[in-house]
C-alpha cells in the first residue's frame, strides 16, 4: 500500500514538474509592448487607408496592412479609470502596468494616492529580463513613467526623473525632456546626468551618441526635442539629426539583445496623441506610420526568435476622430500627402513673424500653401483672415472657445484640411472609445476578445510567468 502511494506521489510530482518546465518553455523570452497613445480604431484606420493610397489617388481598398493590423490574434480593450469613462494616460498606463485601476493623474499607485502598485516590469526585472523603455516623447511623460515610476501626480517631473535614475531598468530612451535632469534647468539644482553616470547610466544626447552606444551598455537617451523640447519632432519636422522609432527600436534590440533570459521593451508612440489632441491630421498619420514600422522592426526580430511575444494596443482614444462627415459618403486622406509641416511649424512661424510685426494676410496664405493647403477658395482665405484677427487679440477666453487654446491660424489651417478630406474631429480631448488591441506570438491568444485594459497587465503576467500577485 505505501509502495503504491508513494508511486502515486512521484508520478504526480512528475507531471507537476514536466507542466511547469512545459509552461517555463512557452513563457517568451522576448516582450514588446507598442502603447499607440491616443491610438483608437479610427486613427488605425486613416493611417492604413494612407498607404493604400498615393498622392491624387483616394484608396479604394485596404490590401495593404498595416503591420499593427497584421498579428494574427484581435482584440479590444476599454480604457475607462477610477476617476471618469474619459481618462487621462497616467491612469490608463497604470492599469496596462500593473493591472490596477486607478485615478486620472496618478501613476503607479492605487486611490489613496500612497500604496504603490507592483509593476509587470519591476516582475520581469526580477525574472532576470532586461528592461527598456522608449518614447518619442520626453521619457518622464505620463505613459512611459508608468511602467518605472510611483507618485501621486504625473505633472512632477523632476521627481519623476530622479525615480528613473533610481530604477534597475536597463535602457531609457526618450525625445526632448533635458530640463528635468539637468542642474542648471532643474528647480533644485540636482545634477541627475552625474547621478546617472555614477548608477552605470551611459549618457546619449545626440543621435550619433545613441547610435554608438555598445551592447550590454545601461542607456540613458534624452535625444533632441522639438521646438519645446518635450519631444521628438514630430516625423514631417524631423530633420538627419533626429531618429525615428524604428532606428531606436532597432538600436535598442540590439542593446538588449546580450541577455540571455530576454527582454521587455515598451514602446510609446506618444505624439500619436499630441497630434490628435491638436487635430492635426496629417501629423497623426505620419506619426502612426512611424510607429508602425518600429513594429515592423519587432516583426522582423519576431521571424529570428520565435519566443518574441508582440502585443500593440492604445492607453485611450483622442480627438474623436470620425471618417466621413456630412452627406458624403468619402474620405481622402490622401490629401494629407501634400502637408508638409505640422501645427508646431506653423505655430512657431506665425509667433516668429508676430514678433516681426509681418503677420499680413500674404505671408499667412504663403505659410498655409508651405503647410499643404494650395490654392485656397476665397471661402477659406476668409476663414483664414478672421483667424488672424482672432489671433492679434490675444483674447485666451475667446482663442479657448474658438480654437480649444491653439493658436488660430493652426487651427484654421488644420480645419480646412479635414474638411477637404472630409473628416471631422469631436474633441480636443480624450475619449471612452474603446481601443484595439493586436497580439501575436507565445500566449497571443489569451489577449482575443473584448476585455480591460488591467486585463492586458494580468494575462501578460499569466503568459510571461512573471508571479504578479492581486
Amino acid at each position: 500500500m505505501f509502495r503504491k502511494l508513494r508511486l502515486s506521489l512521484f508520478v504526480l510530482m512528475v507531471l507537476l514538474v514536466t507542466a511547469f518546465a512545459y509552461a517555463q518553455g512557452n513563457a517568451p523570452k522576448h516582450i514588446f509592448m507598442f502603447i499607440g497613445d491616443g491610438m483608437g480604431v479610427a486613427q488605425r484606420q486613416i493611417a492604413e487607408l494612407q498607404i493604400n493610397s498615393k498622392p491624387g489617388v483616394t484608396a479604394t481598398s485596404q490590401k495593404v496592412r498595416l503591420n499593427m493590423n497584421s498579428l494574427k490574434i484581435l482584440g479590444m480593450n476599454t480604457t475607462y479609470d477610477s476617476s471618469s469613462i474619459v481618462p487621462d494616460s497616467a491612469s490608463t498606463a497604470t492599469s496596462l502596468a500593473s493591472g490596477y485601476k486607478t485615478l486620472s493623474g496618478v501613476i503607479g499607485m492605487k486611490e489613496d494616492k500612497v500604496t504603490k502598485v507592483p509593476l509587470i516590469s519591476e516582475f520581469l526585472k526580477q525574472k532576470g529580463l532586461s528592461v527598456g523603455i522608449i518614447s518619442d516623447v520626453k521619457i518622464v511623460h505620463a505613459t512611459p513613467a508608468a511602467f518605472y515610476a510611483h507618485i501621486d501626480s504625473r505633472n512632477k517631473y523632476d521627481e519623476i526623473a530622479s525615480q528613473l535614475i533610481h530604477s534597475d531598468f536597463d535602457l531609457f530612451v526618450g525625445g526632448g525632456g533635458d530640463k528635468h535632469f539637468n542642474p542648471a534647468r532643474r528647480e533644485d539644482g540636482k545634477d541627475l546626468y552625474a547621478e546617472a553616470a555614477s548608477k552605470g547610466f551611459a549618457l546619449a544626447r545626440t543621435r550619433d551618441e545613441f547610435l554608438s552606444l555598445k551592447k550590454g551598455t545601461k542607456v540613458l537617451a534624452n535625444l533632441p526635442g522639438d521646438v519645446y523640447d518635450e519631444a521628438l519632432p514630430y516625423v514631417m519636422d524631423r530633420t538627419g539629426a533626429d531618429l525615428n522609432l524604428d532606428e531606436i527600436v532597432s538600436k535598442s534590440i540590439d542593446l538588449l539583445s546580450g541577455n540571455p533570459k530576454g527582454f521587455f521593451m515598451v514602446v510609446e508612440g506618444g505624439k500619436i496623441d499630441w497630434a490628435c489632441h491638436a487635430n492635426d491630421t496629417g501629423a497623426a498619420i505620419v506619426n502612426m506610420l512611424d510607429l508602425d514600422k518600429a513594429i515592423g522592426v519587432a516583426l522582423a526580430f519576431k521571424e529570428k526568435n520565435p519566443d518574441t511575444l508582440i502585443i500593440v494596443t492604445g492607453d485611450h482614444e483622442c480627438g474623436g476622430l470620425g471618417l466621413s462627415m456630412g452627406n458624403t459618403y468619402r474620405v481622402n486622406p490622401e490629401l494629407f500627402y501634400s502637408q508638409k509641416i505640422s501645427h508646431e511649424v506653423v505655430d512657431e512661424t506665425i509667433k516668429t513673424l508676430a514678433g516681426k510685426k509681418e503677420l499680413t494676410e500674404e505671408a499667412v496664405f504663403r505659410l498655409a500653401e508651405e503647410f499643404g493647403l494650395a490654392s485656397l477658395t476665397e471661402a477659406e482665405k476668409t476663414a483664414i483672415v478672421k483667424s488672424i484677427a482672432d489671433e492679434q487679440t490675444g483674447d485666451k477666453d475667446l482663442i479657448k472657445t474658438l480654437y480649444g487654446g491653439y493658436r488660430p491660424v493652426s487651427m484654421v489651417f488644420k480645419r480646412l484640411f479635414n474638411t477637404r478630406a472630409n473628416l471631422y474631429w469631436t474633441s480636443y480631448s480624450h475619449t471612452g472609445i474603446p481601443v484595439m488591441l493586436t497580439a501575436e506570438g507565445p500566449g497571443a491568444d489569451r489577449f482575443a476578445g473584448y476585455i480591460d485594459n488591467t486585463d492586458v497587465c494580468r494575462i501578460l503576467n499569466t503568459v510571461a510567468q512573471a508571479e504578479m500577485k492581486w
